[in-house]
Formats: C-alpha cells, structure tokens, sequence
C-alpha cells in the first residue's frame, strides 16, 4: 500500500476510534437495560454479514454480503449508537476471519467501524426529525453501505494513483447490491420490531441462509476458476513455441492473481510466496501467498492448474518444434531439405531488398554418383553423401547454409557476397576443396552459380537459374 494510501487509513483509524468510543458511550444504557435485544440482534447480524454472495459470473460477478440488511436489523431494533456499535463489532470478527495482510485487516477493521459510524449518525438525524423507525433504519443501512464501499475505492484508487478502472460499472453493480439487501432488511425487521427478544426464532433460519450462501460462495468461485482455467488452457495451447507459452502463462497469471506480483522466476518461492514449477529447466511461476482479493481463489489452487495446463502445453510446443525441424531436416545427411532451403532463400531476398546487396546460389550436383550406388550398393552411396553433407559444413561459414536439395544435389546459400565475380569465385573454392576431398571415389562435381536478385527475385526462379547453369556445366565437362 503506497504512502497516500497508508496516510488515509491511518486519518480513518483515528476516527474509528473516536467513534468507537462516542458509541460505547451512547450505547451503555441500552447494553445494560436490554441484554437480550442487543444479543439476539448482534446474532442476526454476525449471521447475516457472515453469509457471502455471488451474483454473475466472472468479471461480471458482484461479491456481496448481506451487510445492508443486517444494518436494517440493528437500526430498526436497537437506537442508533447501540445499532452502530453492534454492526462495527459484527464486522470486526468478519475482518479478523479473512486471510490478508496486516494493513488490509486495519483498513477493513476502521472503514467497517467509520461506516457503521456515520449509519448512525444517519440514523439519529432522520429519527430526530420524526422519519418512521424502520424508513430511518433502510436510510442508515445505505448509508453504511455507501460509506464502506467508497472507502474502499478511495484506498485503493490512491494506492495505484489512478480511479479505478470499470468504476461505472461498480456503481451500478454497488447500488443493485445495497437496493437488494435494504429491501430484504425492510421485510425482515418487522419481525424484530414487534418482538426484539422473539426473533431469536429467525436465528436458525440465518443460520442456514448463511451455510448456504457460503457454499454458493465457494462454489461461484470455483466455477470461475475452472471457466478461467479453461480458458487459459485453451491460450496455452495455442502457442507454438516455449516462449510464447510461457509469455501467455504470465499473463493469465497476472490476470487471475492481479494483486499477488506474480513473476517467473529461477528457483523456488520464498519467504511469504507460494510457487509451482513449470517445465523441467528450473523455472517457477511464483506469486505472494495470503493476498485477499474478493472473487480470487486461493493463489495456489490457480497456479496448480496453470502449472498443470503449462507443462502439456510446453510438451506440445516441443513436440510442434521436433516436428517442424523434421519436416526441415533431410532424414539421411542432417542437412536442410528443400523447405528450408526455400524459406532461407525467401528470408535473404527480402534482406538484400531492403537493405541492398546480392545473394549468391551454389547449385551443386555429383557426377558418377549412379556408378556408386550401381556397382557398390546403395548404402555406399548413402554413405558417400553423409560424406559429402560433412566436407560441405566444413568448407562453407557460419552464416551459408548448406542444403540436400534431393538425391545427389545440394545447394549453398551464400550471404553477403558482393558481386557475381566473387560470388563464381567463392562456389569454384567451395568445387574444388569438395573434389580434393572426394578425390579417391572418383565422383566429380558439376556446378551452378545464380546471383539474387539480378538472376531471380524469388527462390523458385534464383533456383530455377542456378539449375540451369550447373546443367550447363554438366554438359561441357568430360563424364566421369
């Protein structure tokens, strides 16, 4: 929580406890001359605030407890101050039940305490100009509401230095709430007026309207988890590549866990964070363990199931990438194969247009290699083209590419040659080391020499051109 912030909940706890204690006093009568009213109220409203609902689903959902019609309760039975008083100390064991950090317990401890506060105060001030009871009780129910919600936004729109984002929508799902729980109040404390110590009868009815929503509560929560697990799922499962699946883990994470700092990390979690590893290279999704969020779940369960989801989707992704560089890979030579050829081929056309220079092609073909897989048997010939693949990524730089075009011919892209002179010279080099080399086996090389973009602006042409010239090159070079 950033420093304006922590400067406005402290400025509310001082007025909380003025404001306890203003209640305290008011109240001492009341406490003393109906026990029994201010313990059945007190249980209606510990049981109401304690009964949690979710209406929507998803971002959508609006998270509610049964807050206004409990201050309906307290306001019509109890006077104001005694009313006010219960809903602070019914709200207080509700903050002290959440798992949350120090400065979040504080700031929900004074807001719950200024708001039941300030409902008095309402309260107090309608009655005195003659407002019926209960039309004073829905009155101070919304102004508690409104109060304690507004906090809210104010705390949190300091400590990230901006208004909230969605806060239209908020205000609308906020007065939906408060008009549902007042009107549910305005029905249910009747029942009290006539009788305050009798309503301990509607006491188990609370009691099971709290197990439920509870339970609701626990099971909206786990519906929006699997609906954003699943949708997770599906994202992760899109991606290609490692990368992207971990770039799209990350931001579901975030998503899912928006105030938890979720972060990738080497190593396991520390000191106050909960983690899962991902993948099998050290790496770990991590998150601050016991931030409440309302809605959220807790930070664990969702990095399982990304976790879970992340892994198959890294397996598939490595698995796509196996298959892609099979399906650019020549099976016997380990060479690229003709895809990929093509695909380098497009990749430095499209560089020499934009930045200028030439592209040179070496189409090169074996001459007698057929009297090699005739005489000696096809595993000789194969063989003798492992060989040749070798001699080949031994003569040629880092940066060429040395391709198996099909059967007994290959090609070398060669890059950043500066003319058609350098570039016959470079391919004649490249001739005559191959033909040193396979001197003892009698095989000869014909070559053929194209220059990008002068000789073709696309591979299938710079291809088609080279083929030509090494075919010529056959032709008028003795047979071996």
């Amino acid at each position: 929580m950033q420093g304006r912030a922590r400067r406005f909940v402290q400025a509310l706890a001082l007025l909380a406890l003025v404001a306890l204690v203003v209640m305290a006093v008011r109240s001492g009568g009341v406490l003393r001359q109906e026990p029994l009213d201010v313990a059945v109220v007190t249980a209606a409203v510990v049981l109401l605030l304690f009964s949690p609902m979710t209406v929507g689903r998803r971002s959508h959902a609006a998270h509610m407890t049964f807050g206004e019609t409990a201050a309906v309760l307290a306001f019509t039975v109890l006077p104001p101050a005694a009313a006010a008083l219960v809903c602070s100390a019914a709200a207080l064991g509700l903050v002290l039940s959440l798992s949350t950090s120090g400065i979040n317990r504080v700031f929900n401890a004074v807001s719950s305490v200024t708001a039941a506060a300030a409902g008095g105060a309402a309260a107090a001030a309608l009655q005195a100009r003659g407002l019926p009871t209960l039309a004073a009780a829905a009155a101070a129910a919304v102004v508690f509401g409104t109060v304690s919600h507004g906090q809210v936004v104010v705390v949190l729109s300091l400590d990230r230095g901006r208004l909230l984002p969605g806060f239209g929508r908020g205000l609308r799902q906020l007065a939906l709430v408060e008009l549902a729980g007042t009107a549910l109040g305005v029905v249910l404390a009747p029942l009290f007026l006539s009788d305050g110590v009798g309503g301990w009868r509607l006491l188990p009815l609370l009691l099971v309207l709290s197990i439920l929503s509870r339970r609701q509560a626990r099971l909206a929560a786990e519906r929006d988890l699997l609906d954003d697990l699943a949708e997770a799922t599906r994202d992760l499962h899109l991606s290609l590549r490692p990368d992207e699946v971990i770039e799209t883990l990350h931001a579901h994470a975030t998503r899912l866990l928006p105030r938890s700092g979720v972060t990738l990390q080497e190593g396991a979690p520390g000191a106050q964070q909960v983690g899962v590893p991902v993948g099998d290279d050290g790496l770990w999704l991590v998150a601050r363990s016991d931030v409440a969020q309302v809605g959220v779940p807790a930070e664990q369960r969702v990095l399982d199931g990304l976790s879970t989801a992340a892994r198959r989707a890294l397996d598939n992704a490595r698995l796509h990438r196996q298959v892609e560089e099979q399906a650019r890979t020549d099976a016997l030579t380990g060479l690229p194969n003709r895809l990929a050829l093509v695909q380098r081929l497009d990749q430095e056309l499209a560089r020499v247009r934009r930045q200028g220079g030439h592209v040179g092609l070496a189409f090169l073909d074996l001459d007698g290699f057929k009297r090699v897989n005739d005489e000696q048997g096809h595993e000789a010939g194969d063989a003798l083209l492992v060989e040749l693949a070798r001699h080949l990524r031994a003569a040629t730089r880092t940066e060429d590419l040395v391709a198996r075009l099909a059967g007994d011919e290959f090609c070398v892209v060669l890059v950043g040659v500066a003319d058609r002179e350098q570039c016959a010279q470079v391919a004649e080099e490249l001739r005559a080391t191959l033909e040193r080399d396979l001197g003892t086996t009698g095989i000869g090389v014909s070559l053929g020499v194209a220059l990008g973009p002068d000789d073709g602006a696309d591979s299938a042409t710079l291809l088609h051109a080279a083929d030509l010239g090494m075919y010529a090159d056959k032709t008028g070079r003795p047979r071996t």
